[in-house]
């Protein structure tokens, strides 16, 4: 996979800034295109959107990505279900550096329409991530963005904000 540590990251007609800790650091490009992607389809289908960031991180180390498909799943029923969602992007990064397990970053990319504020979400998210037998997810400070279609300011800072999950460190550990 290609990596850049070039801020900003050029990806049409546009420049982002990334995290790379002041170029210190390297992104995957194939991350960032494809976080970028999903945002721009999504807004292709709603005036609004809200980006979500959480961690998950797992009791135990698992060679698959299976107990994170099923949690997923569960995700996809209740954004269908509950919030009456049509469609949703997503985005996960799994990682593992110095612990025994691996944890995984996520993205969500929800029509802003049928949820305003996603503190009722992520507390269903962290209840339900626990009683699979794991750790409280980790939702950082600022943990979502409210992006309109057309403000390219906003949707830069999430886009910034996310590509944390692009960087290289600790994706290569582990199967």
């Amino acid at each position: 996979m290609n990596t850049t540590n070039q801020s900003p990251y050029q990806i049409d007609d546009h420049s982002y800034g990334i995290n790379t800790n002041n170029n210190q650091s390297s992104c995957y490009t194939e991350i960032l295109n494809t976080m970028h992607a999903q945002m721009q389809a999504m807004l292709s289908h709603h005036n609004k959107i809200i980006v979500v960031r959480f961690d998950l991180h797992c009791e135990k180390y698992g060679s698959c990505n299976t107990e994170l498909s099923r949690f997923m799943c569960k995700v996809r029923k209740r954004l269908y279900g509950h919030y009456k969602c049509t469609r949703f992007g997503y985005l996960w990064v799994r990682e593992q550096e110095r612990s025994k397990s691996q944890h995984y970053h996520v993205m969500l990319i929800i029509d802003a329409n049928k949820i305003q504020n996603p503190s009722a979400l992520l507390g269903w998210l962290q209840e339900r991530w626990s009683v699979r037998g794991h750790a409280r997810p980790f939702i950082p400070k600022n943990c979502f963005y409210k992006i309109r279609r057309g403000d390219d300011d906003t949707f830069a800072e999430a886009f910034y904000r996310c590509s944390y999950m692009a960087k290289v460190r600790g994706k290569g550990y582990g199967g």
